[in-house]
């Protein structure tokens, strides 16, 4: 009577645990754990003390819907004008790089997270008058923020962000590298897949 009893309280123990979930991990072994999207980004900023807007797109590999790593582009809309010395020049600003980022509770209906932008890229001055570039320095950007996000289908998500630039490697007779840092505001549209 013992070793039956004995022998069906280990079969009972045997099935609980393998019906019981698997813990948490960084990377599921399960093919769903892992998914992706594609990015629209706005991103406001002021430049050399005048509100300027960066348009872009980036995408990321999603784990377990919480942790995001990828990669981004932004470009500055239209080009910022300046005068010096009698003469009119227009600048160019860009960056990409790296976009990590992870979600906090993401399977509510809002929810809020971090991420941060590590790029490169350069900002050019040409002259009005010859079109011919004048400088060119190539910049380091660094740019962490919160975000507060809104599910609005499995498939789109939208969130808005706040943070602060900095970039490193402008230096010239027309800017230098605080005339980009400052705080950020950005709208992103992402697409993809969110388990």
């Amino acid at each position: 009577m013992k070793r039956t009893l004995l022998i069906l309280l280990s079969l009972i123990s045997l099935t609980a645990i393998a019906q019981s979930e698997r813990p948490k991990t960084l990377i599921g072994n399960d093919p769903e754990d892992i998914s992706g999207f594609g990015a629209v980004l706005f991103s406001f900023m002021p430049i050399d003390g005048s509100l300027s807007t960066l348009t872009g797109g980036g995408g990321a590999v999603l784990f377990d819907n919480t942790f995001f790593i990828g990669g981004y582009g932004l470009g500055l809309t239209g080009n910022h004008e300046l005068s010096q010395d009698g003469s009119d020049y227009t600048t160019s600003f860009g960056h990409g790089g790296f976009w990590l980022g992870y979600n906090i509770k993401p399977d509510n209906l809002l929810h809020m997270g971090v991420e941060t932008k590590l790029g490169w890229g350069s900002m050019t001055t040409k002259s009005i008058a010859t079109n011919e570039n004048v400088n060119e320095d190539e910049v380091f950007v660094f740019n962490p923020q919160f975000f507060g996000e809104a599910n609005i289908a499995y498939w789109f998500k939208v969130n808005a962000s706040v943070g602060y630039q900095k970039t490193i490697g402008v230096d010239n007779s027309f800017y230098g590298s605080s005339d980009f840092d400052g705080p950020t505001f950005g709208i992103s549209l992402l697409f993809g897949w969110f388990n």
